[in-house]
């Protein structure tokens, strides 16, 4: 049995900027569930001109949602919100970008994910 090759660090770059891509272009073709639509507004984050970089909705065992969103200010943000039919209760709000990878040349693994979150954001946002 053949054992699949390994992709080199631009085709592993490549992958991760589609991944983001894909997310971020469908949270800006459907709509995001209203609480976390309500929590952005409240603390001045416009969802037009953000990224969702990950979404969990309704995981098991947990009730509401949790991810990460890249603001239009390039602030990544942390957040755990639980989506009851009344006003969101927000566990979590924390920005994050200081532990984000953003640098565009790292030895061994090429451009860090929070390098390529930005890039998506701005293709996005032009």
């Amino acid at each position: 049995m053949r054992k699949p090759r390994q992709l080199n660090v631009q085709q592993q770059n490549a992958r991760t900027l589609r991944s983001l891509r894909e997310t971020a272009e469908y949270w800006r073709t459907h709509p995001v569930p209203e609480a976390l639509l309500r929590a952005s507004q409240q603390r001045t984050v416009d969802l037009s001109k953000a990224v969702v970089i990950d979404l969990e909705i309704d995981y098991p065992g947990i009730q509401g949602m949790f991810g990460v969103l890249l603001t239009q200010n390039e602030r990544f943000i942390e957040f755990e919100i639980d989506n009851g039919d009344s006003e969101p209760e927000v566990y979590e709000w924390r920005d994050v970008t200081d532990s984000q990878n953003l640098g565009k040349h790292n030895r061994g693994i090429g451009v860090g994910a929070g390098a390529l979150a930005i890039q998506v954001l701005h293709a996005l946002n032009t």
